[in-house]
């Protein structure tokens, strides 16, 4: 009789787990100029961000064009530190790389700014560097909820 008390209350209690809420599947990443421009449309920047040049993002993140051929970056006119940007990434080596790239850029923004706008530091330090697959994304914005509300889709 015990064991079979017990067998029922195990019973119940897989049934409980299985009704619980599942997370929500996450949808397709978008091509980065579909994932910049919602990151856009999201109104969470101050300012204008312009898309920048390939050779200029490689650029400023030390990279390779190997790493990330299909790259997006758009940046403000660099009285913020508000940016944008987008890395599919050629595979996962890459992606650790791109990643680790854009964690030395946030680390150089902040000693940057923290000198003349520490406000600035402020967005940098709540900035979003997110890593799905071989994609990595890393948004600045001056309202980080709005931005994270995109991204929460897709990461």
């Amino acid at each position: 009789m015990k064991r079979f008390l017990l067998l029922l209350l195990a019973l119940g209690c897989l049934a409980l787990c299985a009704c619980g809420e599942k997370a929500p599947a996450k949808q397709p990443l978008p091509a980065p100029d579909a994932l910049t421009a919602e990151l856009l449309a999201a109104g969470a920047f101050t300012e204008e961000l312009e898309a920048a040049d390939k050779e200029v993002s490689l650029l400023l993140y030390g990279l390779d064009e190997q790493d990330a051929p299909g790259l997006r970056c758009c940046f403000s006119a660099g009285a913020t530190t508000e940016e944008i940007a987008v890395f599919p990434c050629a595979d996962d080596a890459a992606a650790q790389t791109v990643l680790d790239a854009c964690a030395a850029r946030l680390d150089l923004q902040k000693r940057i700014f923290s000198a003349y706008a520490p406000k600035e530091v402020e967005k940098l330090d709540h900035a979003l560097l997110l890593r799905r697959d071989n994609t990595v994304v890393l948004c600045v914005a001056a309202d980080q909820a709005k931005a994270k509300a995109v991204l929460d889709k897709y990461f």
